[in-house]
């Protein structure tokens, strides 16, 4: 009875694992909205995605961050797949902290999204985490309002951009109209929310230079994530900013005023916003001029994670080795002229190939490398002469490739000019320098079949060993039926022609030998061409082309708190998650002390020492329970025992022949395989920042 109970258990649960999808939203549905979080302030702010205004504001809501000794991490994240059974759902149980919350969202890491704190009995919520909203209270996780909490879990999906930052200022007056009570767009509009004459945070957008305040931050926010504004967004409507909006306003052929109002302010905020390339981008660095970037870096071969506008360490590294192998400077930025390289050379490449396949070749060869010495910098000249004109201030420590080595000057090349510098300012050494080429993929050419001939008892031979007599007699059971048809085929010769493997087996000494077993040949006729494949077995063993080992498909963390690095160097600034024991992540590729393996979207390097290699994923073991006293696994595992001894002795017994003796093993086998699999889930998962 017990173990009914808990197989009715496990197929209930399966039943709410199937119901799941209809109730909560797709996985990798397309972001519909943007969530801000302001440590600053302690808000919460989700926008439409594409509108970061006041018109944009869809909720509002106050929450408790990180207290300082567990900080929450800032920084722009994708909201994640779920990790365990319980995110997403009402209850979910921190075991370190023997406490629930309801509603758990994933962020990044251990940092979720949740409501408030209940006891372990699930009566509350505790007055502690609600008096303490509004404050750094946590050890890490955003803490909200239940209701709140639970609109973030049914209205946000994986793949939705939430940016956590420290605000500029402290917003007393929104901060106490959100503890009160959170803004909802639906029960009413953000003007009455604010007590703001109805329309007119829409409406009235006049901005111009010498304007100032959010409004005019969140302008400059949106040109620099166009690319048409390169310095900070101050909330100042100065100078840059005025030609940063004439210049949209010549992308969008319009007239150049300097002056924003609500028809360009829709249209920034639009999704076919047009872009530009006068902003210097670099890591942490978000927006539409990105993904532009991010996709001529993947035309080129140089990116392989997705465009989602997000210049992180993907997009750098790819940057960087684009700027190694096109004569740039490596920094890993990508200011105007390396953008307008990328996407020059990602459009002349699609041109080339006109949606043909293309790969990249990279090549390394050392060169001849000088470092500038001057005291603070020198000038790159046109001439090997002081009168020269000045190309290039080049700065002390700065890397140039050496062309030509004279007495007393050195042509060299920094960047994409070329020109002299004097030689007494250069330190000379051997460095490398990568080319890249791109060319076709050539076509794959067919891997003949290789047919491999029958053995027969006469000439079959498998490494010096003659082919043992047992094997050809339980062969011919299935071969009488395709008698009839190779009678014509040769005996000597096999033809390559028709699907060679049945025919040979079907020579003239199997014709013979179907006498003395009558009784087997009435069953196989119905499968003539299911049984002679196991004679190529035998005969595997010679046709030994070496190939390469496949790598392992799986590497499976050994324990809880394996990090996940952005390079293959251990440290703290390049963890970008931990891993719980038995998590298992696909494999890229595997060096001498690192592996590298895809985690969401993008590559990541774990050390060789945390994991273990294997073709099989395991079976989640990590998962959370609603309750931390599960049974323990022993009661599946105890009564599989006693069932499948008494069928398999009880039906092989009577029967005389041998081949029943055959069919009854797999029964046993069949029967205990589903009940060791069903192992509960542990009550209490890695512990999390709650």
């Amino acid at each position: 009875m017990r173990f009914r109970r808990v197989i009715c258990a496990l197929l209930a649960l399966c039943l709410a694992a199937v119901a799941l999808p209809g109730l909560m939203p797709t996985a990798r549905a397309a972001a519909k909205y943007y969530i801000t979080v302001d440590v600053t302030n302690q808000i919460v702010t989700v926008y439409n995605n594409g509108n970061v205004s006041d018109s944009g504001i869809v909720r509002q809501m106050i929450c408790s961050t990180g207290k300082s000794a567990t900080p929450t991490p800032t920084g722009t994240y994708s909201l994640p797949s779920k990790r365990y059974a319980a995110e997403r759902q009402e209850w979910y149980y921190f075991s370190e902290y023997n406490c629930y919350a309801k509603w758990a969202t994933r962020i990044v890491g251990g940092i979720l999204f949740h409501s408030v704190l209940y006891s372990a009995s699930k009566h509350g919520p505790t007055s502690s985490s609600v008096n303490a909203l509004g404050s750094k209270a946590s050890h890490g996780c955003v803490r909200l309002r239940v209701a709140d909490a639970k609109w973030i879990a049914q209205n946000c999906p994986s793949g939705t951009k939430c940016k956590i930052f420290k605000g500029s200022s402290v917003n007393s007056d929104l901060r106490k109209r959100l503890l009160k009570k959170s803004f909802y767009r639906s029960d009413q509009s953000y003007d009455s929310f604010m007590d703001r004459a109805e329309g007119s945070t829409p409406v009235k957008v006049n901005l111009y230079k010498g304007c100032k305040g959010e409004q005019v931050r969140q302008l400059q926010q949106r040109l620099r994530g166009l690319g048409f504004l390169n310095s900070a967004a101050d909330g100042k409507f100065g100078s840059s900013t005025k030609t940063a909006v004439n210049k949209f306003q010549a992308a969008c052929g319009l007239k150049k005023t300097g002056k924003v109002n609500n028809a360009l302010w829709d249209k920034m905020f639009a999704d076919g916003a047009p872009t530009d390339t006068l902003a210097t981008l670099e890591e942490g660095w978000q927006g539409p001029a990105v993904s532009v970037l991010q996709s001529a870096l993947k035309d080129l071969k140089f990116l392989t994670g997705n465009v989602d506008g997000v210049y992180g360490a993907a997009t750098a590294d790819a940057v960087r080795r684009y700027e190694e192998g096109f004569g740039f400077s490596a920094t890993g930025k990508a200011p105007t002229d390396v953008q307008n390289d990328v996407i020059s050379r990602a459009r002349n490449i699609r041109e080339q190939f006109a949606g043909s396949e293309y790969q990249m070749i990279s090549n390394t060869s050392e060169v001849q490398m000088a470092t500038i010495t001057a005291k603070s910098y020198t000038r790159l000249r046109s001439k090997a002469s002081t009168k020269g004109k000045s190309l290039a201030k080049l700065k002390k420590n700065a890397t140039v490739k050496v062309l030509e080595d004279g007495a007393k000057w050195v042509k060299v090349v920094s960047g994409k000019k070329t020109g002299y510098v004097q030689r007494k300012y250069l330190s000379f050494f051997t460095g490398t320098e990568t080319t890249v080429t791109y060319e076709p993929v050539p076509a794959a050419t067919p891997t003949p079949e290789i047919y491999i001939p029958m053995p027969t008892p006469t000439n079959a031979v498998v490494l010096g060993e003659p082919v043992p007599t047992a094997e050809p007699t339980p062969e011919p059971t299935s071969t009488p039926a395709p008698t009839a048809e190779p009678t014509p085929e040769p005996t000597s010769t096999p033809a390559p022609t028709a699907e060679p493997t049945p025919e040979p087996t079907a020579t003239a000494e199997p014709t013979a030998e179907p006498t003395p077993e009558p009784t087997a040949t009435a069953e196989p006729t119905a499968e003539p061409t299911a049984e002679p494949t196991p004679t190529v077995e035998p005969t595997a063993e010679p046709t030994a082309e070496p190939t390469p080992e496949p790598l392992p498909k799986y590497a499976v963390a050994r324990r809880d708190g394996v990090r996940l690095y952005s390079e293959a160097k251990q440290k703290d600034d390049l963890v970008v998650a931990e891993l719980y024991k038995n998590a298992a992540l696909e494999v890229v590729s595997v060096e001498a002390d690192w592996i590298e393996v895809r985690f969401e979207n993008r590559t990541a390097w774990m050390f060789r020492a945390d994991a273990e290699l294997t073709d099989n994923k395991p079976a989640p073991t990590a998962e959370p329970t609603l309750e931390p006293t599960a049974e323990p696994t022993p009661e599946p595992t105890a009564e599989p025992t006693p069932e499948p001894t008494p069928e398999p002795t009880a039906e092989p017994t009577p029967e005389p022949t041998p081949e029943p003796t055959a069919e009854p093993t797999p029964e046993p086998t069949a029967e205990p395989a589903p009940e060791p699999t069903p192992v509960p889930e542990p009550a209490e998962e890695p512990a999390e920042a709650a």
